[in-house]
């Protein structure tokens, strides 16, 4: 499986404490089966400070979108996210399946009313049994 993980970061701090999240995340999902995971960040950029025009990095995060089984959105703030809103409605708009991840004490409105799954967690551990009890059950991953 193919998963998409898109996320929005608050400062450059956020950013690096954020990349380590997504990657636990990214293993997490590896672990539970062939999975495969893109985050825009890691693999586009290398996690440098690179600037790619709004457009340009719109059309390559909407052909891995297409190209997904699924789109996991990881919020970790409450602050809104415009194209965090705007590549969940087109993953909805393609029939993919979009797993809202929200640490506790965050929010994000616009995707968890389109979400397909909306999991809140405390940890990356408790992340790890919701997500591995959601992924066996949507999209049949074994481990």
């Amino acid at each position: 499986m193919k998963f998409c993980i898109i996320y929005k970061y608050q400062t450059t701090k956020d950013k690096s404490q954020l990349g380590k999240e997504l990657e636990q995340l990214s293993s997490l999902i590896s672990d539970l089966g062939d999975n495969e995971t893109f985050i825009f960040d890691r693999d586009v950029k290398n996690w440098s400070d690179v600037d790619i025009p709004r457009e340009e990095s719109s059309k390559m995060m909407f052909s891995r979108i297409k190209q997904s089984d699924g789109v996991i959105a990881y919020v970790s703030h409450n602050e809104p996210s415009e194209g965090m809103a705007m590549e969940s409605g087109y993953a909805k708009a393609l029939g993919k399946k979009i797993i809202l991840a929200c640490k506790k004490g965050s929010s994000a409105l616009r995707v968890r009313s389109i979400c397909d799954a909306y999991i809140e967690f405390e940890d990356m551990e408790d992340l790890k049994i919701q997500m591995s009890d959601y992924l066996k059950s949507a999209f049949a991953v074994s481990q």
